[in-house]
């Protein structure tokens, strides 16, 4: 081997070393990307699943707990009258301290309303058909009742009789009990004569126990099921006891016949759990609404009856941020992995031209679908589209959301409120220049005579304009005054256009009543709609258009209303501020309309800066032959230049946007393009001596290109949605 000269510099390693270097670089990369993939899907995994896993074990354990506190309930009405019975039968109990006791009982139990001691037709006194003593609480006072003077209970409409002295011990459905004004759930029992030489028994007659299912109602009402969740309570047969959508229980409607209306499996599975006493958890998604929701379920041990909580699922506390945010990392962690994977695997390190084209075509791919996979996660992942309130689209959400605001009212000692339906029907609606929505359509309001004859009739949408109301149209039916409108309207919507063209919008109308002083809240007629799911647009035209926007959902929200003034009035001291009633419709740009009306202008560009670059020559014939010398290349990219400009400044005009929004930054990226493929059109003929652009007839720009722009959107992509 030749010897070095004194003072020479290190040796070239040579293109072997390069080589080596390159792989072992391209194989750190991939290892370390494939791991960080693996720690950002174990990190997304572990955090829904710690969600959904917290929120199904606290719903599950809330459901037990609440059950049990129901069989407390009527463990304290069996207990009581179990005891008499047995009593009565071993005949430690004569008739006459029967009713004492029974008496007792009723005034020492807060949750006792009535109980009674029923004979069979002359098992009291053979001269005697029937005798029934009932001692009741009526106005807080204790009321003794010849229950056999007011109706013949043993009649076969009378259900807690006859069916308890077949000998079977049993709860009632619910019945209203008019005296009392409130709902009621019996417990009878039987108890027997013995004769004392055979010592068999033969029924005798009943005792039982009334009970209000208004304690039963406040600990179901009061449970945290999130803003549209609500609970029901059912028999060991599946009969509606409680449920929010009083109808059903005053139907009597079981399980299996709302699963047959409804062509609803999951009721009817659920129906199946309830005989067998079981609880858990099913996951369902509702045939009216559309919107998933978990319903749990658990047995009242002493009754046979089943407790069932529904939670809506998009109650979950997601941090919609943080979801997002992670599956951005998997993602480029998986890209920055499939990237180095198919260098190596194209082994791009050989520095073979063919074999470098190959790894960049496959590199500006897998970014393109990168900046597409985070599109989609943005859209489906967007906070700002959350909903501020509570989404009403069925009539037990509704009716647990009235609810929880008479007991909030009552917990406040401040005015009840007072209940008005309200539906809307928009018949055409579109956007003007500046934004705002212009609307027409109807309006109507439910009030029934008698309760709602001191209230005006009328309502405001608050934040519109050229408002024209026609005259109000009146319609009676039985005791309800049906008053409808036709109105047409203005409406300031605010958008923020910084996810242009992403963007997906709630728009819509924010409805008060008329009457500022008093708790009047406006709700959704949810009957006056054949379909209440959002997807299936109720209140809309079929036909409505707005240029631009796919119409996605239309739903009513109520949304807690600020005002820090009184309008000019003396509002009393118990007035207090519930939600306004919003009528939303959730629109989403268009992008292939955005697409094809601003980026395919940028494409074309781009596609022609690249063809710029790939006739870059310093061959004089060529050069000649495609006029492409560097000074032709300038004059284009200038005419480029204007052409992307012009294009830039009528989507500012357009969108009168006040902030750079994302498509803004695909301008900036295609003119730092020109300017760099001027530069180097420039520097490649000059013939000056740098390497990267000399080397091989300027084919690390043109390598470099796509994966270079590609890369660059993918940034800005992470860095405007992340």
């Amino acid at each position: 081997m030749a010897n070095r000269p004194p003072g020479a510099g290190p040796r070239d390693p040579g293109p072997g070393v390069s080589r080596r270097l390159s792989f072992r670089l391209l194989l750190l990369v991939a290892a370390l990307s494939l791991v960080w993939s693996g720690v950002s899907l174990a990190e997304y995994l572990a955090y829904t699943r710690g969600v959904t896993e917290s929120a199904k074990s606290h719903l599950q354990g809330l459901t037990s707990r609440a059950a049990l506190s129901i069989d407390a309930i009527l463990r304290e009405g069996m207990s009581s009258v179990d005891a008499v019975a047995a009593e009565m039968t071993a005949g430690t109990l004569t008739k006459d301290t029967a009713l004492a006791r029974l008496r007792d009982g009723l005034e020492t139990h807060a949750r006792f309303y009535g109980v009674t001691v029923s004979y069979k037709p002359f098992g009291f006194d053979p001269t005697r058909r029937l005798y029934a003593a009932y001692y009741a609480k009526r106005d807080g006072r204790v009321q003794y009742i010849h229950l056999d003077t007011v109706y013949d209970y043993t009649q076969p409409k009378y259900d807690w009789f006859g069916p308890a002295l077949a000998g079977t011990p049993f709860w009632t459905p619910p019945y209203y009990d008019e005296a009392a004004r409130t709902s009621m759930v019996t417990y009878a029992a039987p108890f027997y004569a013995v004769d004392p030489a055979t010592r068999q028994r033969a029924p005798l007659g009943v005792v039982s126990v009334d009970l209000s299912m208004d304690e039963i109602r406040r600990i179901i009402e009061s449970l945290d099921l999130g803003p549209a969740g609500f609970g029901a309570l059912v028999s060991a047969k599946g009969v509606y006891l409680y449920h929010p959508n009083t109808d059903l229980v005053l139907g009597k409607k079981t399980l299996a016949q709302v699963a047959a209306e409804q062509g609803d499996p999951d009721r009817l599975l659920l129906a199946g759990k309830v005989a067998g006493r079981e609880s858990g958890i099913i996951e369902h998604r509702s045939t009216t609404t559309g919107l998933g929701s978990w319903l749990s379920y658990a047995p009242v041990p002493s009754s046979g009856w089943s407790l069932q909580n529904t939670f809506i699922t998009d109650d979950l506390p997601w941090d919609v941020t943080r979801i997002r945010r992670e599956l951005m990392d998997l993602i480029i962690a998986l890209l920055v992995c499939a990237s180095t994977g198919a260098a190596l695997l194209l082994r791009a390190h050989t520095g073979s031209v063919p074999r470098l084209w190959a790894t960049s075509i496959v590199t500006a791919a897998l970014f393109a679908l990168g900046i597409g996979c985070l599109w989609k996660v943005a859209l489906n992942y967007d906070s700002q589209a959350s909903p501020e309130g509570v989404r009403i689209s069925d009539k037990a959400t509704l009716q647990s959301v009235m609810n929880g605001y008479v007991r909030s009212s009552a917990e406040r000692h401040t005015e009840p409120p007072v209940y008005i339906p309200t539906g809307v029907f928009i018949e055409s609606a579109s956007f003007n220049a500046t934004n705002d929505l212009a609307v027409t359509g109807y309006l109507w309001q439910k009030y029934t005579i008698g309760r709602h004859d001191g209230l005006t009739r009328g309502f405001v949408i608050s934040d519109a304009t050229n408002l024209d109301v026609s005259e109000p149209y009146r319609q009676q039916e039985n005791d309800t005054e049906v008053v409808r409108w036709h109105f047409t309207c203005t409406v300031r919507e605010r958008f923020d256009h910084a996810r242009y063209p992403l963007e997906q919008e709630a728009i819509g109308l924010r409805i008060l009543h008329k009457d500022l002083n008093h708790n009047v809240v406006l709700v959704p007629d949810l009957a006056a709609y054949k379909f209440t799911n959002p997807t299936s647009l109720p209140g809309l035209e079929k036909g409505v258009l707005l240029p631009g926007w796919a119409l996605t959902q239309s739903f009513f929200e109520l949304r807690k209303r600020r005002y820090d003034t009184n309008f000019g009035l003396e509002r009393s001291i118990a007035k207090e501020d519930f939600p306004a009633l919003h009528f939303n419709i959730v629109v989403r740009r268009i992008f292939l309309e955005a697409f094809i009306s601003n980026l395919t202008p940028i494409i074309i560009v781009t596609i022609l800066l690249f063809t710029l670059l790939m006739i870059g020559s310093r061959d004089e014939r060529l050069v000649g032959f495609m006029q492409a010398g560097s000074g032709r290349v300038l004059n284009i990219c200038v005419a480029m230049f204007f052409v992307i400009a012009f294009s830039h400044v009528d989507i500012r005009r357009k969108l009168a946007a006040e902030q750079i929004f994302y498509l803004e930054y695909f301008y900036f990226l295609i003119y730092a393009a020109m300017l760099w493929i001027s530069i180097n059109s420039v520097l490649f003929a000059m013939g000056r001596h740098i390497r990267w652009i000399q080397y091989k007839n300027n084919v690390i720009s043109q390598l470099l290109f796509w994966p270079f722009l590609l890369s660059a959107l993918f940034t800005v992509t992470v860095m405007a949605f992340r």
